[in-house]
């Protein structure tokens, strides 16, 4: 209970503390250097008068007692020199005589005699509070006697006593002209006590002077300390005041502070610094009145570019339309008529004519979704849809549902290896990305035992990292470089007879740099190809996890889902 009471002050003392020491804190903060020096200076001052006050008056207090204990040491011998006949006699009547005689003086407060045995003779005194026990001599005189010893009083306060030894005056002795001295015998002793009150009420009359002095001197140094202060901080708000007309752009202020000292080499600086500052405004004005100049020469430059690319890109794509134009009508045609022969005619004309109509009619459809990818390919850069927020994850199950029966009837697992991020985007673009490169593996997956897609993703701090690996057939090492280009296809393609344009990963790769991104491919021959690409950390709003591929050095925190 105890410990837990002390550990409860022991904190409330150190919370008030904190409490005090921020109010300090907060009320320094407030005030002025000027203001800071003012109060430092007024503190010290305080501190050495009351230090100066406190060492006169201990030592003054020293020097009273010596003062006093000598007065009562010369009283007592001079009582105790001339009652050595009453006191050996033990006749009170002249001792208390003497004794009432000095009692009427300012300072003795008792007188006491004594016989040799510590038995009281007579005890005259001022004060009725004060009996024999308190100025009884020691038992021990050797210890006592002549030694000033301090005691108070009620009704006069702090007052000295001495005891002195009283000795018989030595009769006359026939051995004394012998030269044979004979002992001095005791035969009592007297104690006397010595007020302190009246040099007391004098040294404190004193001290209140000495007080009062030193409150005037600290008084009369208050109004010179502040104009001490407030000469020796005029040049520095000079140089607050230049400073402040610097900040609203006078760069033409100057201090004017003719001193020898810091503060005057400080001024001069100060000038130098402001005279530096005005040339290099004017150059960098200069500096930037030309390159104004030249900003307005290439702006109008960039715009004059601007329309022209725009132009060459409208009459791009004019050309584009007419050729696609030009291209598809007669195809079309040519597809019209051999459908428009198997339709009338198909019943007059061999086998051999009509599988080559047939092959004529595949070759036209095949020519016409030719033209329009590579239409479609020219726009992917130049005619920009609407970025939306995608769901890659809700997309790749919607591209698993389309991609089904191929799956399915070739026996391929379509894994989601990490929790997909959400991409600002267009829709259709990325749709086009996956769907793409998925179709792609499932084209080359081959025969091989493990048949698998798998899909990830890892965020990073400025971008997001997409793959679609495959256990397919893989690529040949001098295809890598060529997958991305049109119309440019695998040795591997021709051979196994799989279906493609070449036009596909050439829309992916233009689709992934219009994000600031970049793409490439990474495969074995034999045993599968990894495509990854990137897209800028600005198209990324959300992950629905923390992920990262293990083949780019990261760990997985969800199992891999199967599609």
């Amino acid at each position: 209970m105890l410990w837990s009471l002390v550990h409860h002050l022991d904190h409330r003392v150190a919370s008030d503390l904190r409490i005090w020491r921020r109010r300090f804190h907060l009320f320094s903060q407030g005030l002025g250097l000027q203001a800071k020096l003012l109060i430092t200076f007024m503190f010290l001052l305080f501190v050495a008068l009351g230090t100066t006050w406190g060492v006169y008056l201990w030592q003054s207090r020293l020097r009273l007692d010596d003062l006093m204990a000598e007065e009562a040491r010369q009283l007592a011998f001079t009582l105790s020199q001339g009652s050595s006949s009453p006191v050996g006699a033990r006749n009170p009547e002249p001792l208390e005589q003497i004794a009432s005689d000095l009692l009427k003086t300012r300072n003795i407060m008792f007188v006491a005699f004594f016989d040799a045995s510590d038995k009281p003779i007579t005890f005259s005194h001022r004060d009725p509070s004060l009996d024999l026990g308190s100025v009884l001599p020691l038992k021990s005189p050797t210890a006592s006697l002549m030694q000033a010893r301090h005691g108070v009083s009620q009704m006069f306060g702090d007052y000295i006593q001495v005891s002195a030894p009283i000795f018989a005056l030595p009769a006359p002795n026939p051995a004394d002209a012998l030269g044979v001295q004979t002992p001095d015998r005791l035969v009592g002793f007297v104690t006397v006590g010595i007020g302190q009150g009246s040099e007391e009420l004098q040294l404190a009359k004193i001290g209140s002077m000495t007080v009062l002095v030193g409150l005037a001197i600290a008084v009369l140094c208050v109004p010179l300390a502040m104009a001490i202060l407030h000469r020796l901080f005029s040049p520095i708000r000079q140089l607050v005041t230049a400073t402040e007309q610097i900040a609203k752009g006078h760069l033409d202020t100057r201090v004017e502070i003719g001193r020898p000292d810091e503060i005057g080499a400080l001024a001069r600086s100060f000038n130098e610094m402001v005279k530096t500052v005005k040339s290099q405004r004017d150059d960098l004005a200069e500096i930037n009145r030309d390159l104004e100049e030249k900003v307005v020469q290439r702006t109008g430059q960039l715009e004059a570019a601007n329309r022209r690319l725009k132009s060459e890109i409208t009459e791009k794509e004019d050309f584009l339309r007419a050729v696609s134009h030009d291209l598809g009508a007669p195809l079309r045609n040519i597809g019209g008529m051999a459908s428009m022969l198997m339709a009338r005619h198909r019943q007059k004309l061999d086998a051999d004519v009509i599988h080559r109509l047939e092959r004529i009619q595949h070759n036209v459809e095949v020519e016409t979704a030719l033209i329009g990818e590579l239409l479609e390919l020219s726009r992917i850069k130049s005619r920009r849809q609407q970025p939306v927020p995608v769901e890659i994850g809700a997309m790749l199950s919607d591209l698993a549902d389309i991609f089904e029966a191929d799956l399915n009837s070739r026996q391929i697992a379509l894994i989601i290896d990490t929790p997909m991020p959400v991409i600002v985007a267009e829709r259709p673009r990325l749709r086009q990305i996956f769907q793409n490169l998925i179709d792609n593996a499932i084209k080359y997956m081959g025969d091989g035992p493990h048949r698998e897609i798998h899909v990830g993703a890892a965020v990073r701090h400025d971008e997001a990292e997409f793959y679609v690996r495959d256990t397919g057939m893989g690529i040949e090492p001098e295809d890598l470089d060529k997958v991305f280009r049109v119309f440019r296809r695998g040795k591997n393609s021709a051979a196994l007879n799989i279906a493609g344009k070449g036009v596909g990963l050439a829309s992916v790769k233009s689709i992934v740099e219009t994000y600031d991104g970049s793409i490439w491919v990474e495969s074995t021959f034999g045993q599968g190809s990894t495509f990854r690409f990137t897209i800028n950390g600005r198209f990324v709003a959300s992950l629905a996890a923390p992920a990262t591929d293990p083949g780019l050095g990261g760990d997985f925190t969800e199992a891999a889902a199967t599609v």
